[in-house]
């Protein structure tokens, strides 16, 4: 079990490499995998040891939608009107990253509420909210708080990754001139 800065601190970089292009902010990504998964154990709550995250990966609380054809499982929803619910399956934390960010695509409503075009991650939260996600009136709020304590992390990920970015190009550089002395060395 990971503590909710250490499960950031993992999964930061995912949120940001999943998020690049997508109309999504990466802090939106994690604060709801955060809220969505979490699970109470001993007393404390940790990310990702709800029954969806740990049996479906299913870090978003998803449910069976209409457009969705893939492997579902049955799952207690005690605080449902139906105690019983079926949540989408999916093979890992990445799948169930990419498979939000598709769910928020695929419904209208989001769409329509102006998801895609939020300025900022507070506002995509609201948005998120006012579209219908959760049933709960302060779950917006409390995202929100989650994804300001989070921030760092997400900003740490972005530094990096912007930053392998631009050694990439020297990396492949490199390698071309490697496999120029190498052929060269060869033909000797």
């Amino acid at each position: 079990m990971l503590t909710r800065a250490q499960w950031s601190e993992k999964y930061a970089p995912l949120a940001v490499k999943v998020s690049a292009g997508t109309g999504i902010f990466p802090q939106t990504i994690l604060a709801f995998a955060i809220v969505e998964s979490q699970g109470k154990i001993n007393g404390v709550w940790y990310p990702g040891q709800n029954a969806a995250a740990r049996q479906a990966n299913n870090y978003f609380g998803i449910k069976k939608f209409p457009q969705w054809f893939g492997p579902v499982v049955d799952l207690p929803t005690p605080g449902d009107a139906t105690k019983i619910s079926k949540f989408v399956v999916f093979k890992d934390i990445e799948q169930s990253f990419n498979g939000f960010i598709d769910f928020l695509k695929r419904n209208p409503r989001y769409k329509s509420a102006g998801v895609f075009e939020a300025p900022d991650y507070q506002t995509q939260i609201i948005r998120i909210g006012a579209a219908g996600y959760a049933e709960n009136p302060q779950d917006a709020e409390l995202k929100i708080k989650v994804a300001d304590s989070i921030k760092k992390y997400i900003n740490e990920a972005s530094r990096i990754i912007n930053e392998n970015k631009n050694l990439l190009p020297l990396f492949f550089l490199g390698l071309v001139v490697a496999a120029a002395v190498i052929f060269k060395s060869l033909k000797k």
